[in-house]
């Protein structure tokens, strides 16, 4: 490949200052992973996975870093700057491992399975389930996995037009009367009309919240639980990749959520045009690998 068409653009020392970065960005990409991928060592887009994977361990290990987390610990609560910086990251990391997940998924083979015969039980048989799972409540539960989200956060119906500020409503209770009732006294019509009026009783004051006492931290449980989740989806990515090819290979309308894709339309959560963390450049590279994965038929 010859790249003197290029050096016209980049100039005469062959440096780049603006747009011209993310176009230079994508051609070193390319031609980076053309060239591992066709290695009888690393073939099917398994080196680009698996050296993204890598440097996604490193992002995962500065999160818990930054918020003091341990394994198997949970870290209560956290300064509000903080918060915000670590979700950042956090969004574009998930961004990041979705896109691996998929990628890992074309290179599964997915075979028809029969559908499982169903098993009908009798009334009797449903009771001696019951009864055995009563005796061994006294056992201690296994450890519920924590998910990871295989799916991006869709974008707002509303999203790209200014929204109008919310409305405030007021604290009264709503008053709903059908045909058929009494007369409410409290109407000005009926006040008009002569009809008595019987001493109404005032209506139960609705007490108020008291104010949250505002110390500067917010609750960190779970985001400390998306970054197990993710840490556990970044050390078996063919785990993650099978659960992804259960979900696509149903129905749309059988899917839980019902989308025909798993990603949003448009640039996925936590991208950022100017990098300024390793996670953003991460992110440029699984998206071009996830797109270039799904338009490969070979």
């Amino acid at each position: 490949m010859e790249f003197e068409p290029l050096l016209p653009v980049l100039g005469g020392d062959g440096k780049s200052d603006g747009p011209c970065q993310n176009y230079l960005f994508d051609i070193v990409s390319f031609v980076f992973y053309a060239a591992r991928m066709d290695t009888p060592q690393h073939t099917s887009r398994t080196y680009a996975i698996e050296s993204n994977r890598e440097r996604l361990l490193e992002v995962v290990a500065d999160l818990f870093a930054m918020i003091g987390l341990t394994a198997g610990g949970v870290v209560d609560r956290v300064p509000k700057p903080l918060y915000r910086k670590v979700r950042r990251l956090l969004v574009s990391a998930e961004s990041c491992v979705r896109r691996l997940v998929v990628s890992a998924a074309r290179e599964i083979v997915v075979e028809p399975t029969p559908p499982a015969p169903v098993e009908r039980r009798t009334p009797g048989e449903n009771q001696a389930k019951a009864q055995a799972e009563a005796k061994q409540d006294g056992k201690p539960k296994r450890r519920r996995r924590l998910l990871f989200n295989l799916l991006d956060r869709p974008r707002r119906h509303d999203w790209g037009i200014p929204g109008r500020p919310p409305r405030k409503r007021s604290k009264i209770e709503p008053r709903i009367r059908l045909l058929g009732d009494p007369p409410d006294p409290r109407h000005l019509m009926f006040r008009l009309l002569g009809q008595p009026q019987p001493a109404a009783s005032a209506p139960a004051p609705i007490p108020e919240k008291p104010d949250a006492i505002d110390d500067g931290t917010v609750s960190a449980t779970h985001l400390c639980r998306r970054i197990f989740a993710l840490a556990e989806a970044l050390a078996d990515i063919p785990r993650q990749a099978q659960r992804y090819l259960r979900w696509e290979r149903k129905p749309i309308e059988k899917r839980r959520p019902s989308r025909a894709s798993p990603f949003r339309v448009g640039r996925p959560p936590g991208w950022r045009i100017r990098a300024s963390h390793a996670v953003d450049a991460i992110l440029k590279d699984c998206h071009w690998l996830v797109n270039e994965t799904r338009f490969d038929t070979s």
